[in-house]
């Protein structure tokens, strides 16, 4: 048998390790993902390589549900304090885990790493490890995603395992769109607040209000401002208002849209964030 022809049945049998994967990946209920070993994957890339010495491992599987972005060859974790699968990061001592909506998530032609929130963390010298979703809030679910709490309890999001620097709640733009009531909001603010302190116990928390015209322009996204300035509050959290950024700050010509800023609007709230931020002394371990 020639050289060409030993490689070539061993990229078969490679490849049929990574199908039979998958169908396994395809039996397995939505509630369920899993986790392809990156050495899997690699062996099947490199056209005509030899793959790595040994046999493939099995992947693992565990009851994670699948997160939006999230990809499978990142290994996962059980955390026994809350009895959910989290994901390894190695840089988590200085990481921000932030759930948001779309002024987090990036909208109208804007990046996620080019928007006030997540650069405003990124300037102050957090790693940001994003794991929420447009389009959604602490009731609103868009039709990917649920809502903050449920998206947490049913495993669509994913938190990075161990002890973050920071936890950033941001939103209530679409609870206060979606006509949510007060206590609807505070009955999941407190949900998500009591889920994600299961996992981080030793975290510092932060909740960054509702961005809105402020005054009565602000309407109901400015009263949903306030009412979290209260809840973070009361349950021991920081918070830093955005209920009348848009009027403070002159950006009614920064505006994509009705809610969304332009790259402009989102680098002038960069700086403002970042100084927010400062004030409370929440900076990463770096700049500390």
């Amino acid at each position: 048998m020639t050289g060409g022809e030993m490689g070539s049945r061993k990229l078969s049998r490679s490849l049929g390790a990574l199908l039979a994967a998958a169908v396994v990946l395809l039996a397995l209920p939505p509630s369920e993902v899993v986790s392809i070993p990156a050495t899997m994957l690699s062996a099947v890339a490199t056209t005509g390589a030899t793959p790595v010495n040994g046999p493939i491992a099995t992947p693992v599987i565990g009851p994670v549900g699948a997160a939006i972005g999230e990809s499978l060859i990142h290994s996962r974790v059980l955390n026994p304090a809350s009895g959910r699968y989290e994901s390894l990061d190695a840089n988590i001592a200085s990481t921000a885990v932030l759930i948001g909506d779309s002024q987090s998530a990036g909208a109208a032609g804007v990046r996620a790493a080019d928007t006030w929130v997540e650069r405003g963390l990124s300037f102050c010298g957090y790693a940001v490890k994003f794991v929420g979703a447009s389009g959604t809030g602490f009731t609103r679910s868009s039709a990917r995603f649920g809502n903050y709490p449920d998206a947490l309890e049913e495993g669509q999001m994913v938190l990075p395992h161990g002890n973050p620097a920071l936890v950033v709640f941001q939103g209530g733009g679409n609870d206060a769109a979606a006509g949510a009531t007060d206590a609807e909001i505070l009955t999941n603010a407190g949900r998500l607040l009591r889920g994600l302190r299961e996992s981080y116990p030793n975290s510092q928390y932060l909740f960054i209000g509702t961005l809105a015209r402020g005054g009565t322009a602000g309407g109901r996204r400015t009263e949903v401002d306030t009412l979290l300035a209260g809840f973070a509050h009361r349950n021991g959290a920081d918070f830093i208002s955005a209920g009348d950024w848009l009027t403070r700050y002159g950006l009614s010509n920064k505006m994509a849209d009705g809610v969304h800023l332009t790259l402009e609007g989102h680098q002038i709230l960069t700086k403002v964030l970042a100084s927010r931020l400062k004030d409370l002394k929440l900076q990463g371990p770096g700049l500390q």
